[in-house]
């Protein structure tokens, strides 16, 4: 009698745990592996981005104080380069596109909520950067092309990164007043 009752015990574990959906792909499992990246990589850059505008802001004003309108000249230009790079970051957020199928489980902090930042070169911060009523699709397409697409947004990502490590080995320190 045991035997049949471990029998169908284990029978309905058995359909209940394949009523579920079906394996995710390698290609597919990849590219949620690499949004969950993008996240990630997303905010810290955004936010060092965000920190050295506020440096450079700073420098400015001290410069000014101190009647050195050439460092001054040269520090706006730095804040300008800043602000262009955050203009490309905020372009490329926009093109963010999630997996098929899964839900938003990122803190919507990630993308645009940046605090006390607020309206900065003339873009809004406060509403979720990837609007999901208006968010690009990947419906439809196979696993390899989403795989492809979010392979494409990290390299991107890279790129802006790089311009931002550039650009940012010209900040000077913070002002220690």
């Amino acid at each position: 009698m045991r035997f049949y009752l471990l029998l169908s015990l284990t029978l309905v574990a058995s359909l209940l745990s394949s009523c579920g959906e079906p394996a995710a792909s390698p290609s597919l499992q990849k590219a949620r592996a690499i949004h969950a990246q993008l996240n990630e990589l997303s905010v810290t850059l955004h936010d060092g981005m965000q920190e050295s505008l506020a440096v450079v802001e700073t420098q400015i004003e001290a410069s000014l104080q101190a009647g050195d309108s050439a460092l001054a000249i040269q520090l706006a230009r730095l804040e300008s380069q800043l602000g262009e790079l955050d203009v490309r970051f905020h372009d490329w957020n926009a093109t963010v596109v999630g997996i098929p199928g899964d839900a938003c489980d990122h803190d919507h902090g990630d993308h645009g909520d940046h605090g006390d930042h607020g309206d900065h070169e003339g873009h809004d911060h406060g509403d979720h950067d990837h609007a999901h009523g208006n968010e690009l699709s990947l419906e439809g397409m196979t696993d390899a092309q989403i795989l492809e697409i979010q392979e494409a947004l990290l390299a991107e990502l890279g790129a802006l990164q790089a311009l931002f490590d550039s650009i940012g080995s010209a900040v000077p320190e913070a002002v220690n007043e």
